[in-house]
């Protein structure tokens, strides 16, 4: 794997459907062969649904960048007790061990292999515009952008420094590679500032094309009835859909953190909000709004209803099998089991007060005649109800959810250029609300005290989601939740937040 990122064209997993199995293959094609692939809308559509698809795997978000790996870095669940477990290093922030490389590794290579994927699909789909429609051009590119941005961004997120809102140090270092042509050179590494700024170019250009989104229900649906003859845009959410674009772009902007960038986060995020509500009024066949309460533990455990951009898992089920599993022995709470103490959950939750009816801390499922006294495992993702029947909405993985842009939103009106506390407590009242939480936060509360409470939400909200690394990173917190349980000490810095690059990227030459 030396040549790394200079991989062949479209080294893909090989989960991949019937229609695109002969074109998204480890064979490299030649010219004339992708010439023909691209002669048409299906071909672009097949290599946009094969991207979606190797996004599943196991190495990205359909285990380790979702509910596995991720939530373990964010102290979600109970440290592993047995040594012996797979994810044990990983659980304690050893990324070196001969267990945590491989899987590091795998990462790297399955997003560079999908960012290769769409740069392909990128060049060709301009070369070949006179080929497609409008609907089809302006879609399809649209989303091989954003895509093209998503996996860039989790990179430089995974592999790249902390808080970088907070430090002046990073003016003259580079991160990861942002490549955006298929070339046998090796992509070269860029500065922060400039792998921001090629995020939000991208992200720009992908929420222009995608203006015309029919998931936005701004136009006659006869106007898709052409491009969408094989029903190819009628998932909007598993795609990288108008809003999930605008929600990318918002937490980008979050991520860089300078005052400029929180405006802009606010403001997108409050813009996509508004939009949402008017869309859930206009009784369209797409309305993204928070699940009912009452049916979130039900049949709804993964928020559909909320779903700005989900991926579909083929056998999710089996994949979290092992890990998040109603009936584990005391063993496997030390060995597999991905789990929290009650105690934990308790006063995440305050079930005490406040929070005793939360909906969400009923997805904690405890069922006391299989499992040993005071522990839960996290049923967010389960698949099939205690009866044997199946949830609705199976196999449905979310990885941008409605509350985030609320939470965007509250954030920069705590720390942003305009601060206003009042806006802030109102938009996690309205979260906390949708939640069965009935009692308003204090008109008390200082900055401080509303950070406390944003911080409380992302650890309840994101549960499976691999979100809550992500905000203790941004924000360079030098204590995580829990952190003595697997060694760590205060303060917590890069060490702990940045996963290291491949020894094959290292000896390529690059520089972290």
């Amino acid at each position: 794997m030396k040549n790394s990122i200079r991989l062949s064209f479209l080294a893909v997993v090989g989960l991949l459907a019937a229609s695109c199995e002969n074109w998204l293959d480890v064979t490299p094609p030649s010219e004339i062969r992708a010439e023909d692939h691209y002669s048409s809308a299906d071909g672009f559509q097949q290599t946009l649904l094969g991207c979606y698809i190797a996004m599943t795997d196991e190495n990205l978000y359909g285990e380790n960048l979702t509910w596995h790996m991720l939530d373990m870095l964010g102290r979600q669940y109970d440290a592993r007790k047995n040594s012996a477990a797979d994810d044990y290093d990983l659980d304690r922030y050893n990324y070196t061990s001969t267990k945590s490389s491989p899987v590091i590794e795998k990462v790297w290579a399955a997003a560079y292999s999908v960012i290769v994927n769409t740069n392909e699909a990128l060049d060709y789909i301009d070369r070949n515009r006179t080929q497609l429609d409008s609907i089809n051009y302006r879609i399809i590119k649209g989303e091989l952008l954003a895509v093209r941005a998503y996996m860039h961004f989790d990179l430089m997120r995974l592999f790249g420094c902390s808080n970088l809102a907070g430090r002046s140090d990073l003016e003259s270092r580079v991160t990861v590679p942002y490549v955006t042509a298929v070339e046998k050179e090796i992509a070269p590494q860029l500065s922060y500032a400039q792998t921001i700024r090629n995020l939000v170019a991208d992200l720009n250009e992908a929420s222009a094309l995608l203006e015309i989104d029919p998931i936005r229900n701004r136009y006659p649906s006869d106007i898709y009835a052409e491009a969408n003859v094989d029903h190819f845009y009628d998932y909007r959410q598993q795609h990288l859909n108008y809003y999930a674009v605008r929600a990318l772009l918002a937490r980008v902007c979050m991520w860089e953190g300078s005052p400029e960038s929180l405006r802009q986060a606010r403001t997108v995020a409050e813009e996509t909000i508004a939009e949402l509500k008017t869309l859930a009024g206009s009784g369209g066949s797409t309305q993204i709004v928070f699940t009912k309460a009452d049916v979130v533990p039900t049949t709804h455990m993964c928020f559909p209803d909320e779903h700005l951009f989900a991926l579909n898992v083929v056998n999710l089920e089996q994949a979290i099998a092992t890990n998040l599993n109603r009936e584990y022995s005391q063993d496997d709470r030390q060995y597999r089991t991905l789990c929290i103490t009650n105690s934990i959950a308790d006063n995440l939750y305050e079930i005490k007060g406040v929070g005793i009816s939360d909906c969400r801390y009923k997805l904690l499922y405890h069922n006391v005649e299989y499992w040993p006294e005071g522990t839960k495992t996290p049923s967010k993702l389960y698949q099939t109800t205690s009866t044997g029947a199946n949830y609705a909405y199976k196999d449905l993985l979310p990885l941008i959810r409605l509350p985030e842009l609320y939470y965007m939103a509250a954030e920069c009106y705590v720390r942003g250029p305009e601060p206003d506390l009042e806006k802030a407590r109102a938009l996690l009242d309205e979260v906390r609300e949708a939640r069965a939480v009935y009692e308003d936060l204090s008109p008390d509360l200082d900055a401080e005290g509303m950070m406390t409470e944003i911080d409380k939400e992302y650890r309840k909200e994101f549960i499976c989601e691999g979100v809550a690394f992500y905000f203790f990173k941004r924000l360079g917190y030098e204590k995580l939740p829990r952190q003595s349980d697997v060694g760590l000490k205060s303060p917590v810095g890069d060490a702990t937040y940045m996963l290291p690059y491949p020894e094959f990227e290292v000896q390529s030459g690059r520089v972290q």
